[in-house]
């Protein structure tokens, strides 16, 4: 599992919008885990090339590439294939959704009291 320099697990969360990055990173650093955010999935793609995290929670609808091209790349790659991730969008309908390539999907908003079980769950097992 992708842990940081303090051992803790490391989760990447990728939204075009600074405030839902900022307020994921504020209340996952509390919930002890390490954060890094990226605005957009190229930047969440080059963030991969130096970290591995543990979970890798992501908005959907992003300029560039969206959340589920970033989910089918992200388990291309050997060293985060079994990375487990949560795709998030607040669209209407759930369009090009059905993909392999996430393990859960949550309709926004989403409230940390539906969010920290998923990520309890997913990563539930894994070691260090």
């Amino acid at each position: 599992m992708g842990t940081s320099v303090n051992n803790k697990p490391l989760i990447l969360v990728v939204d075009d919008e600074v405030d839902i990055t900022e307020t994921y990173a504020l209340y996952l650093g509390f919930e002890g885990f390490e954060v890094i955010t990226a605005n957009n999935a190229l930047q969440a793609i080059e963030l991969l090339a130096s970290r591995t995290p543990a979970l890798i929670i992501s908005d959907c609808m992003m300029p560039h590439m969206d959340g589920v091209e970033l989910s089918v790349q992200v388990k291309a790659r050997p060293s985060t294939r079994n990375t487990p991730i949560i795709l998030m969008s607040g669209a209407p309908e759930r369009h090009d959704l059905d993909s392999p390539s996430y393990e859960v999907f949550l309709r926004k908003p989403v409230f940390f009291d539906r969010l920290m079980p998923e990520i309890r769950r997913l990563l539930a097992g894994r070691t260090p």
